[in-house]
């Protein structure tokens, strides 16, 4: 039978245990509890910066296609008439928006983007700055056989050839990417040209960059955008102009072998899938341009008033397998320009310019002639006086 100082002994033992367990249970809440606190605060910082960067694009888009806020934008007048205030985000009662936007200079501004995101008690809120531009770009002097005209963010304004093989082969003018040059795993030659590029030229993955009769020069001054006025409304718009107007699905459902003639301007997107077709003139949608095409024929012929070419204000994106295609004109892409080719001849007697680009290609080569004539009428600032385009040139974040 225990003593009385085996029982005190065991009684003691017994406290100690039940407050080191006590002890290191209320340690495991706790870490639990601030696993869990910064679980959801990275969870709110995420949905912050999305509803800020969605908050930017909503005020890029109004400068692009509100009238009023686009000729204030043109003019350096934006003011707190113009914010842009937004709750119910995507139907969601605790997300909210307020965008701000002033000018420094007439055709450059500030957007600031204060976004807020609320659960119970726990308010979360995410600053988003972004300086933009009108670039002025002009295509009297356009000597860009390639380009990358993205700026701001290494994201953008780069160029990039993968694939196998020779990729691209140029003969004349100069491939130019505001961020980076990027040759991956496969050749690309340039005769008689240039290749620069703002930042960097990387050559990797056993790429091979070969210049013959020309050069190669990094980094180099950035390079403004080229102005295409696709839908304003000043008369020399290409809307304005366009001498056969499609629907996007009336455009989807021409039938194959199909000849068009003139400006031809698509609202919406411009798909050509599985057709043959030909273009004499000019190709223009005030969205995205998709081309898939597998043993088909595409066609695009410079017309001598209009000249030639493919123009999206959204992206490009060319697929094409076992296909002949020509282009004399202008690719270009208000935003990203995409170029597959496979077992194809593909030939483009112009140039072609994106925000941000990428070519791929195997088994024959993507060839790029730089004809300037193909597209002079094209990129001439007369017929584009009210570009939309609006260029990043900072991006800064605050929380």
């Amino acid at each position: 039978m225990p003593t009385h100082k085996q029982q005190g002994f065991v009684l003691i033992i017994s406290v100690l245990v039940l407050t080191s367990l006590l002890i290191v249970g209320s340690y495991l809440l706790s870490l639990a509890n601030s696993e869990s606190n910064i679980s959801n605060a990275q969870i709110l910082a995420s949905q912050n910066y999305y509803l800020a960067e969605t908050g930017i694009n909503d005020m890029v888009w109004k400068i692009q296609n509100d009238t009023t806020t686009r000729n204030a934008f043109l003019a350096g007048t934006l003011n707190a008439t113009h914010d842009i205030v937004k709750s119910n985000i995507f139907g969601d009662a605790n997300a909210s928006y307020k965008i701000s936007a002033f000018n420094t200079v007439a055709g450059e501004a500030w957007i600031i983007a204060t976004s807020t995101y609320q659960v119970g008690e726990t308010t979360s809120q995410r600053v988003v700055k972004t300086y933009i531009t009108r670039p002025t770009g002009s295509g009297t002097d356009w000597d860009y056989a390639i380009f990358a005209g993205g700026r701001g963010g290494q994201q953008n304004g780069n160029f990039t050839f993968k694939g196998s093989g020779i990729a691209m082969t140029t003969n004349d003018g100069r491939l130019h990417a505001n961020q980076v040059f990027k040759v991956q795993g496969v050749q690309v030659v340039v005769n008689d040209g240039a290749v620069t590029a703002s930042n960097v030229i990387n050559v990797v993955a056993g790429g091979t960059l070969t210049l013959n009769n020309s050069y190669q020069e990094a980094p180099t001054s950035t390079i403004d955008m080229l102005q295409i006025d696709f839908d304003s409304s000043d008369p020399n718009s290409w809307k304005n102009r366009a001498t056969q107007t499609y629907t996007q699905a009336q455009f989807q459902n021409l039938p194959t072998g199909t000849v068009l003639n003139g400006i031809i301007y698509v609202t919406g997107d411009a798909q050509i899938t599985g057709k043959n077709m030909t273009i004499n003139g000019v190709l223009v949608a005030d969205d995205d341009i998709a081309i898939t095409l597998s043993k088909k024929t595409l066609r695009v012929n410079a017309d001598t008033v209009y000249g030639g070419g493919i123009l999206a204000k959204g992206d490009v994106t060319i697929t094409v397998s076992s296909s002949t295609v020509g282009i004399e004109g202008l690719i270009y892409a208000g935003d990203d320009l995409d170029m597959t080719s496979s077992k194809s001849t593909f030939v483009i007697d112009g140039s072609m310019a994106g925000f941000d680009a990428e070519v791929t290609a195997s088994s024959g080569s993507i060839i790029l002639n730089y004809v300037p004539e193909n597209f002079q009428q094209v990129v001439d600032p007369i017929v584009n006086p009210n570009g939309p385009l609006i260029e990043i040139d900072h991006w800064e974040e605050q929380y």
